[in-house]
């Protein structure tokens, strides 16, 4: 009986606590949603945090696991924000465990926020909206009498099982992130003792990105993961210990307006390869190890034809070699390259700054090239100095990654290298060698970066073979052709009316080659270049002692002085080539030095007989406009002149000259050559067009006088060729006509008619009264306008005095004609010197 009175007692002391619980929660229900605890909800959060709060509705739920919901929420903002409300929550519910509250401690299965608006700005005084201040209390709570003290007494314990928000945003204050989205995310195992994970994915500047993470119970690591597209971010570390990074990016362009977002004044690379990265702090958060690894990617945007194919990174420690090795092809030019630093960490802006040793190799098409030194201040790039060796097979296969190579095989460059300043500006390249067959040399180079760039010092070359290093340049596009207009039989006493010249025929032989010159290359540099070379290979030729002054500015090259000795004697002059006129300008002065020019010895050089044995005084006084050879030609303006006394016209000589022609000027002359008592040839040219005003040679068979033109530009030539020769007492002057082209040239052909296809339009009126076209027209009468040989060799050296030619020898009782002949005869047999 009294234990089932205790059952009853026990029953409806339960089913009294259940009426008392479900009343409470009824009432508090009530409470909620007529609004009665709002002010005191308020006045709790006001406390907390010293902002005014606003509850547009509280409601709570009823069941095992209460839910209270909350709409349009409002805490306020710092006074002289953006907006009056620092953050807006649209829903929120909260569902409260019960079991937990009889020990004390609070526990949420559940809070879902959607639609949360959060405004982090700072003041104009700096002053963060996101620090809050509770208000202060008038005093503090007295303890129930009884009580433990406070620090006694147990700590009440917050725990979130899971938290989710969705459809919400937070404007950060730093602008180059702005606002990120929430679409969704979620909070799990707050306050719970064991793990805290957490998944979110976030909106930036139209990036989405996903975050996975797990926070575990100290000393455990920390774990976190960020993606976008296929790009991951990995973090791993403990605070206040080693963290690391793990980066994986194969989708660059996914990441891009992120990275414009955090860095809009960078300019970021079109694309990047493939990259995996890894970077390792130490508890100060400064980097102490790194790697990475890119794969292929087409830099074309940095320069045309440039393709990465890989590129590795290894730093194990700061104070351990470093190195980077880069795999390339530039226009289909496959090239590696390695750099090794011996102490990277010399590098890092909080590291002591040290010495730093650095080695750079790279290859290409088989040449090597490798720089080994020390940067003093390697944070500012100041004071470097490297010793460069370099190995060529073929410099010219290097042309897709060097500009302008030279020519140079089996070549050997070696020199040190150093900083004036920093690696940025100008640099050194002291005691130079180059050891090639075509260019063997020493010297100190001035380098200055730049565009173009700078070349200043001296080259003092042992062997210089310009043949060898000649530039193969590809010939300039062809002229068009047209047919060539019918001339005139003979030319009228008036200038014809203005006709242009025709061109060459289509497929018609030039003498003229078209080069075009080295603009290009030029256009890459500036400075001052002393060249000295004591052996020189010119057009197969061995010469020597040659001395030039290079200076290049303001798009002008001037060579000056400019002095050789050829094969045949010394040569002395200038040029200069403004580039940056329209077309180039040219002018070239050459002068013969000393006793002459023996021209015999300058086609022996070249392993041909020779025209013509003596020395003759030669002088080119030009300027000239064009970009290639035969521009240049056709615009041709200027002097040159050629004298000689005392020489001798060889057997080949007179072959140059053709049976035919040697029949009509010099009948009867020995076939093994004659005495040249006087040879003078002055030409004058103006926009193209050349005529003589000195053309004489005396010979031991007679005298041969006369006067040309030639069109430069066409190739046109009209000749009118007077010889003066006593064949068997008789004096024979019957003018001999040459027509035609340089390379096909006629004889026979009468001079006026001839004429008419070299003058065009532009020098017509200019030279119709000039006594060469006169002569040349038959309508000067007498001898020759310019005079006899004394003024003729006058004229040849431009005014200036020289040799005067031998009185003749003559062999009594022996015609005019034979008289060659018979001296050379004489010298034969009583041992006289031969010319």
């Amino acid at each position: 009986m009294q234990a089932k009175r205790a059952i009853k007692w026990v029953a409806g002391l339960l089913g009294g606590v259940v009426v008392l619980a479900a009343g409470g929660i009824a009432a508090l229900t009530y409470a909620l949603d007529a609004g009665a605890l709002t002010p005191r909800i308020l006045a709790a959060i006001e406390a907390a945090t010293g902002r005014a709060a606003t509850l547009g509705h509280v409601s709570i739920g009823l069941g095992l696991t209460p839910r209270v919901t909350v709409e349009n929420a409002t805490l306020a903002n710092l006074p002289g924000g953006a907006r009056p409300d620092m953050a807006r929550i649209r829903h929120m519910e909260a569902n409260l465990a019960l079991w937990p509250l009889l020990s004390g401690d609070i526990a949420f299965t559940r809070i879902a926020v959607e639609g949360a608006d959060i405004l982090l700005e700072q003041r104009p005084d700096g002053t963060p909206n996101w620090d809050f201040h509770p208000a202060p209390r008038d005093a503090a709570p007295t303890a129930p009498a009884g009580a433990p003290p406070a620090a006694e007494r147990p700590r009440r314990r917050l725990a979130i099982d899971v938290v989710n928000i969705t459809d919400s945003r937070v404007t950060l204050p730093d602008p180059r992130l702005g606002t990120v989205a929430i679409e969704a995310a979620r909070l799990q195992g707050l306050g719970s003792g064991g793990p805290e994970t957490f998944t979110a994915r976030l909106g930036v500047h139209g990036a989405t990105l996903a975050l996975i993470g797990e926070v575990p119970n100290d000393p455990a690591p920390i774990r976190a993961t960020i993606s976008t597209g296929g790009n991951h971010l990995t973090a791993q570390g403990r605070p206040g210990a080693a963290i690391s990074f793990e980066a994986t990016i194969p989708d660059y362009a996914a990441l891009r307006p992120l990275l414009a977002a955090l860095a809009p004044t960078m300019a970021l690379p079109p694309a990047l390869p493939p990259i995996t990265a890894t970077l390792r702090l130490g508890p100060d958060l400064r980097p102490v190890a790194a790697t990475l690894q890119a794969g292929e990617v087409d830099l074309a945007a940095y320069r045309p034809g440039l393709r990465l194919a890989r590129l590795n990174l290894a730093a194990p420690g700061l104070d351990q070699p470093a190195e980077v090795t880069i795999e390339a092809s530039q226009s289909g030019l496959p090239f590696t390259a390695t750099l090794r630093l011996d102490r990277p960490g010399t590098l890092l802006p909080w590291a002591a700054e040290a010495p730093l040793g650095v080695t750079l190799q790279a290859e290409a098409a088989g040449a090597r090239a490798e720089a080994t030194g020390t940067i003093q201040r390697p944070r500012r790039l100041e004071g470097a100095a490297f010793d460069l060796r370099l190995s060529v097979p073929d410099m010219l296969a290097l042309a897709a990654v060097l500009p302008d190579p030279l020519p140079l095989r089996d070549a050997t460059i070696a020199g040190r290298i150093t900083a004036e300043g920093s690696l940025r500006g100008p640099l050194r390249i002291e005691a130079l060698r180059i050891d090639a067959p075509a260019l063997v040399a020493e010297g100190d180079i001035r380098l200055t970066p730049g565009k173009p760039f700078g070349i200043d010092g001296r080259l003092v070359a042992a062997r210089l073979d310009l043949d060898a290093l000649a530039r193969r340049v590809p010939a300039a596009p062809a002229e068009t052709a047209s047919t060539p207009a019918v001339p005139p039989p003979a030319l009228p006493a008036t200038p014809p009316a203005p006709a242009a010249p025709p061109p060459a025929a289509d497929g018609e032989r030039r003498v003229i080659p078209n080069i075009a010159l080295p603009l290009a290359a030029l256009a890459t540099w500036h400075g001052q270049l002393d060249l000295r070379a004591t052996q020189i290979r010119i057009e197969d030729m061995d010469w020597r002692d040659l001395h030039a002054a290079i200076t290049q500015e303001n798009d002008i090259l001037r060579i000056a002085p400019l002095t050789v000795t050829s094969p045949g004697g010394p040569v002395q002059g200038e040029l200069r080539l403004d580039r940056h006129a329209n077309p180039p300008a040219l002018a070239l002065t050459l002068r013969s030095e000393g006793r002459g020019l023996d021209l015999g010895a300058l086609r022996r050089a070249r392993g041909e007989a020779p025209s013509v044995e003596g020395r003759a005084q030669v002088t080119i006084e030009v300027t000239a406009r064009g970009a290639t050879t035969r521009a240049l030609a056709a615009s041709l303006t200027g002097e040159a002149g050629l004298a000689m006394v005392d020489g001798r016209l060889a057997r080949h000589g007179l072959l140059r000259l053709g049976p035919d022609l040697v029949a009509l000027l010099l009948p009867g002359a020995p076939q093994d050559g004659l005495a040249l008592r006087c040879l003078a040839l002055r030409v004058s040219a103006q926009d193209g067009v050349a005529t003589t005003s000195a053309l004489l040679a005396e010979t031991s068979a007679g005298e041969v006088t006369g006067m040309a033109a030639v069109n430069l530009h066409s190739e046109r030539i009209a000749a009118r060729l007077l010889p003066d020769v006593q064949l068997f007492g008789v004096r024979v002057r019957a003018p001999v006509g040459i027509g035609g082209t340089l390379a096909a040239p006629r004889i026979g052909v009468e001079p006026g008619r001839a004429l008419v296809q070299v003058i065009d339009d532009t020098v017509a009126n200019r030279l119709w009264r000039d006594p060469t076209v006169e002569w040349l027209r038959g309508q000067l009468p007498g001898g020759h306008p310019a005079g006899a040989c004394v003024e003729q060799l006058r004229l040849a050296r431009m005014g200036a005095a020289g040799p005067a030619p031998s009185a003749p020898e003559v062999v009594p009782g022996v015609p005019r004609e034979l008289q060659g002949a018979a001296q050379e005869m004489l010298r034969g047999l009583f041992g006289g010197p031969r010319r």
